[in-house]
């Protein structure tokens, strides 16, 4: 059944589909972009959206108009990068993408496309009357549905900025020649995200969200809801382009910002019923058993829950184990519509005659893969097993089970006989669903890692690779790094209530160095787990694995060049209550302490003893401005101690970034193999860093692609002169 088919009948209305006038034109014209006459017009000019068959009809026909984009975005993404490869029965369109040889005829670069969702989206908010609404409830029709509309538009203004570079900018629905041939301003990366995060920003309210579109419900284990786009992913995406494109730290927290708040989001009906809850890593890895571990045996192969995870839309959206956030939903058979082609590039398949794989994991992922070192435990949880190759027989690793596991159970591969015909049967888990994925937890962990990293909290970043995330690991393996009132301040933003989310780390034992000042925590372990390092999908107990993102220790030479001062014996106080200076005791007369002595006091002492009285009094007050006098040399001391403690770690962090940026790339190489991010990760890099990153890594592809992105120009796609750079 084809999908938006079924989602109209149970809409109420079934959509013809909305306008397909789209605009383009870098120079002055946008009207041979302009797609005239088509079948697909269903507003007049001018007609208002006002009821909610509307509300339901056009939100609708926008999520019709990105299946178009949908597969696209995929293969920009990974054809271009490092960590697949094509067959030669690829088609020529794929094989240009991966030569970077794409025409104006190739059959991807369209950029009527994706201006189709965004006329279609400017259509839309200049028509939806924001005030109507139930007058019973008081519910506003169109409230939800223009908040999502805006992220929706925005998201794809964002895509198609990152395909090429530089892009006609329209905010207004174009419905006439006339609005066609107008002149628009053409933008850069830094411009588009400049504007929609403005644009977006009026509906984030501040990372909390009230409302959101929940007007279906489907019989067909597919929620929709998990067609939306939440505002604060799409505007954690705009601030950390806008980071890397401006080198801009403060950009980078207020990412790193937004993505927390999605992960902690939790949205209720209008019923009270809650539709959004906590998002947690905890629930989706591939690991080998405890017998496999003890007994050295891997035959069997690992245990899997990691692939399902990536087509199982069966799950409720926004509950803590469904994975997946949003995906762009696809039609059901080709012959429907806009089918996934996706599943037949990644997976064999026959209809009437076999259709071999056409795009495989290349040889740069699987030596990857390969370099991981996996950690387990077997009986205990002090029995540590690492897996090293000499444990693992030929087939075995020739099946991937070596280092990290989550490409063997992803992608399967043989040859496989049908009658006379040999075939390469091949499957990657991750492509037998039906729909698109956009958005899911491990990617919006490791885009909050790398936003932190970015923003100069490496040992924070880390932890979202090793341990996961809690209160308690922020506060023992983050806070005593960043000592600063500023940091502090970014930090408190963070709130992973240690009762909800559950890392292996349930509390930990300080560590003192030999100044005093807390160096390391040692975990105490729980059993009952949630979170964990996104690193442990595949590698098994990566915080066991005390090589893995390992970071210097500090120079702490320049606290032992400090003169030390002892700190002096704690006294009691005075009987003066330290309220005296010396001078101010021995200017008192004789009348005024026992004055004084008779009403603190008021023992007898001083008219009975008034002279070992005044003699100890004296002795007592000399003793504690002595100590006073001290303690105060030994406080300087500390704080000299202290201030150079924190500068000796501080002179690391730049090269800690370095360090955990290496190792979260490596791990979005190795969590998000195939879903399109790679190109774009790696541009990421060679903008933060102003380097080659992107050129570098491609090379160990294709030297030749790779050295034609050393020009940024080549980045990019160009159409008909029109667009790109």
């Amino acid at each position: 059944m084809k999908t938006f088919k079924y989602l109209y009948s149970k809409a109420c209305a079934l959509l013809c589909a909305l306008c397909l006038l789209c605009a383009l034109g870098v120079t002055s014209s946008c009207e041979d972009m302009l797609d005239k006459g088509n079948e697909y017009v269903i507003y007049d000019e001018g007609r208002e959206l006002v009821n909610p068959a509307d509300t339901v009809n056009s939100l609708l026909g926008i999520l019709n108009k990105l299946q178009a984009i949908a597969v696209r975005t995929n293969l920009f993404g990974d054809l271009r990068a490092d960590m697949v490869s094509l067959r030669d029965n690829a088609t020529t369109d794929l094989k240009d993408i991966a030569a970077l040889n794409i025409t104006d005829d190739n059959k991807y670069n369209a950029p009527r496309d994706y201006y189709a969702v965004i006329n279609n989206c400017n259509y839309f908010l200049a028509h939806a009357d924001s005030t109507v609404g139930n007058p019973r409830t008081g519910r506003k029709y169109f409230k939800a549905e223009i908040a999502q509309v805006h992220s929706i538009r925005a998201w794809t203004y964002l895509q198609l900025v990152l395909v090429y570079g530089r892009v006609p900018f329209v905010d207004k629905p174009i419905v006439t020649k006339l609005e066609s041939e107008a002149q628009y301003p053409v933008w850069d990366l830094a411009q588009i995200c400049d504007y929609f995060i403005r644009d977006l920003e009026r509906y984030d309210n501040g990372g909390n969200p009230t409302d959101y579109p929940n007007f279906l419900t489907l019989d067909t284990g597919f929620d929709p809801l998990t067609c939306m786009f939440p505002t604060q992913l799409v505007l954690g995406d705009l601030y950390l382009w806008r980071a890397v494109a401006n080198q801009n730290k403060e950009d980078a927290k207020k990412a790193a910002k937004s993505y927390y708040n999605y992960i902690v989001w939790r949205l209720y009906d209008e019923n009270g019923r809650q539709l959004k809850s906590n998002k947690m890593t905890g629930y989706k890895d591939v690991t080998w058993s405890s017998t496999q571990l003890k007994n050295n045996r891997y035959s069997g192969g690992p245990l899997d829950t990691y692939s399902s995870k990536f087509y199982d839309y069966k799950l409720t959206w926004g509950s803590s184990s469904m994975e997946i956030s949003t995906v762009i939903p696809m039609d059901s058979a080709a012959a429907d519509g806009f089918y996934n082609e996706l599943r037949r590039f990644y997976n064999t398949s026959k209809a009437t005659e076999w259709e071999e794989a056409c795009i495989s994991p290349s040889q740069v992922l699987r030596d990857l893969s390969k370099q991981q070192i996996y950690y387990g435990v077997g009986e205990t949880t002090t029995d540590t097993v690492k897996v090293t190759a000499d444990k693992l027989t030929d087939e075995e690793i020739s099946k991937g089970y070596l280092g990290d596991l989550r490409l063997a159970a992803c992608w399967k591969q043989s040859d496989y006989k049908d009658g006379l015909q040999l075939v390469n049967y091949q499957t990657v888990a991750k492509h037998r669903g039906q729909h698109v994925i956009i958005y899911h937890t491990s990617q919006i962990y490791l885009r909050l890692a790398e936003a932190l990293n970015y923003a100069g909290y490496p040992r924070f970043a880390r932890q979202i690779l090793t341990m996961g995330l809690s209160n308690n690991v922020i506060n023992a393996e983050v806070r005593p790094y960043y000592p600063e009132k500023e940091d502090s301040l970014f930090i408190d933003q963070f709130d992973f209530n240690s009762g909800v989310f559950l890392p292996i780390a349930g509390s930990y034992t300080e560590v003192p160095d030999e100044y005093g000042f807390t160096k390391s925590a040692v975990p105490s372990y729980q059993s009952s787990v949630n979170m964990e390092g996104v690193h442990s999908m595949g590698s098994g107990l990566s915080y066991y694995d005390l090589d893995y993102v390992k970071l210097e220790e500090p120079d702490y030479s320049a606290l032992d060049a400090i003169p030390v001062v002892v700190a002096p014996t704690p006294m009691d106080e005075p009987w003066t209550l330290s309220q005296m200076t010396s001078d101010e005791f021995y200017a008192k007369s004789d009348d005024d302490l026992k004055l004084w002595w008779s009403t603190t006091v008021g023992d007898g002492r001083e008219t009975a003893d008034f002279d070992g009285l005044k003699t100890a009094l004296k002795d007592s007050v000399d003793d504690y401005v002595a100590y006073l006098a001290d303690l105060a040399s030994y406080k300087v001391y500390r704080s000299k101690l202290k201030k150079a403690h924190d500068e000796a770690y501080k002179a690391l962090i730049a090269k800690e970034q370095v360090t955990v940026d290496k190792a979260i790339l490596d791990e979005q190489a190795l969590e998000l193999s195939f879903e399109g991010n790679r190109y774009y990760d790696l541009m990421r890099r060679s903008l933060w860093w102003g380097d080659n990153t992107l050129a570098n890594a491609v090379s160990k592809r294709d030297a030749a692609v790779g050295a034609s992105l050393m020009s940024r120009q080549n980045w990019y796609l160009k159409w008909k002169g029109k667009i790109g750079y």
